[in-house]
């Protein structure tokens, strides 16, 4: 920070303002809007009634820990590659891709080797010439070093590299939502405290009179009261890589991370409130939507199958909503699982044109083929439509017209596996001459 002859921990307190909205980083102000209407952010309701509102952001920052010597992994965490980039790399554009302007990494050991990384990922550096006293120390480095007018900062070590933009900046609306009436924001996943927390300076300077083996949880303990929680469907706020299994696991999930995983799409139905009767419907479209993915990727096909899972089995996360399709897709969208949202669009109506067989085909398809909990044919499916709509025809159309779609695109799945579709479903890959098809990929 630059000094005009105060204490660092004096420029934080006096630095701090009310906390306002923003929704993005890059520019003055922001309008208060959809994203509190969402009802995982139930502790931001009051939010919505102002939607008109034009209030000028809160002044944030990011401090990455990235000084420790990496003593259990043997090798330097944030060097490590992790997707198409080192940890410490992705952690950093993770910030400056929402429009954090102050990423700042804590340095000690191997800085020299750290520092034109950092840099090129668009943080600044921060040496911590007491790295070796421990990570609390950095921690203040890191805070005595935030500009001067910073109303909160986010702290987070290096080798927690795959948290999702999103979940960074719905932490940053549910702080400025609160205006002031909070000091911490933390993200929760299955009901746990997971990095980064978002902290208010007026906490993080308290940190600076604290001694040197101090810890930040008992930092943010001592504010308790003044904390809140907030869901994030971001399994990675938990996944650190502190051994080389752990780091295995990280890269296993940086390959598809724009697709929610199961336990993802399971605490996201949990939240939205979906009823269980159709959870449990949609874990087994889910599951039929997975088995014919899978087969068509291992037949040469362009589809992957987790996306298939995933729009399984968040096809009716807005189940009972007036055109529940579009408001699930929507959903998504706010949660920016766009691909899955595409999927989840389509699941009522899909525009089959032939040849085409994408996830958004195989999740229409696999909800025709699933009524309630029971697997069907689609005559089984499609002659009970009949009966029902016999006495309206708009609606006897319609079912007509989803019909017509399911059977052309089940046509056409099983002319290219060259196997009836039952057999894929019911599992019995080896008799079909798919022995190779993994139910696990």
């Amino acid at each position: 920070m630059t000094s005009h002859g105060r204490s660092a921990s004096h420029r934080l307190q006096s630095a701090r303002h009310p906390v306002r909205n923003s929704s993005s980083y890059d520019n003055g102000t922001v309008n208060i809007g959809s994203k509190f209407e969402m009802p995982t952010d139930r502790d931001m309701t009051s939010a919505t009634s102002h939607s008109s509102l034009v209030e000028p952001r809160p002044k944030l920052a990011a401090i990455v820990l990235a000084a420790g010597y990496s003593s259990r992994m043997g090798k330097l965490k944030p060097l490590l590659s992790v997707g198409r980039s080192t940890a410490v790399e992705a952690v950093v554009r993770s910030f400056v891709s929402v429009g954090i302007p102050e990423v700042l990494v804590v340095l000690g050991h191997r800085a020299d080797e750290l520092r034109p990384i950092v840099e090129a990922a668009g943080g600044k550096c921060v040496l911590n010439p007491n790295f070796d006293q421990g990570m609390f120390s950095s921690v203040c480095a890191g805070v005595a070093a935030l500009p001067a007018g910073t109303d909160a900062s986010f702290v987070i070590p290096a080798d927690i590299p795959l948290v999702r933009a999103n979940t960074i900046r719905r932490l940053a609306d549910c702080y400025a939502a609160k205006k002031g009436n909070i000091d911490i924001v933390y993200p929760v996943f299955q009901k746990r405290r997971g990095h980064p927390p978002l902290i208010s300076c007026t906490v993080l300077a308290g940190g600076l009179r604290m001694g040197s083996d101090a810890k930040l949880s008992t930092l943010l303990a001592s504010h308790e009261a003044r904390a809140c929680d907030l869901f994030v469907p971001d399994e990675a706020i938990h996944r650190d890589m502190d051994t080389p299994d752990e780091l295995v696991s990280i890269r296993e999930l940086a390959i598809h991370h724009e697709i929610p995983s199961a336990v993802e799409c399971e605490a996201i139905l949990a939240e939205y409130q979906t009823e269980a009767r159709v959870a449990r419907h949609s874990r087994i479209v889910a599951d039929v939507a997975h088995r014919i993915a899978v087969a068509l990727a291992k037949s040469g096909g362009l589809v992957e199958p987790l996306l298939a899972r995933a729009g399984g089995l968040l096809h009716d996360v807005a189940k009972g909503k007036p055109s529940h399709a579009g408001a699930g897709a929507q959903i998504l969208r706010d949660l920016e699982f766009d691909e899955v949202a595409d999927v989840v669009a389509l699941h009522t109506d899909y525009p089959f044109t032939e040849h085409k067989v994408d996830e958004a085909a195989i999740v229409y398809l696999a909800d025709k083929l699933v009524s309630g909990e029971r697997v069907v044919t689609l005559e089984e499916r499609f002659h009970r439509s009949a009966e029902r709509f016999r006495e309206d025809p708009s609606a006897l159309a319609a079912a007509t017209r989803r019909r017509t779609a399911a059977e052309a695109i089940a046509h056409e799945i099983e002319g290219r596996l060259g196997v009836e579709l039952n057999s894929v479903i019911d599992g019995s890959l080896e008799a079909e001459g798919l022995e190779g098809i993994s139910k696990d990929q």
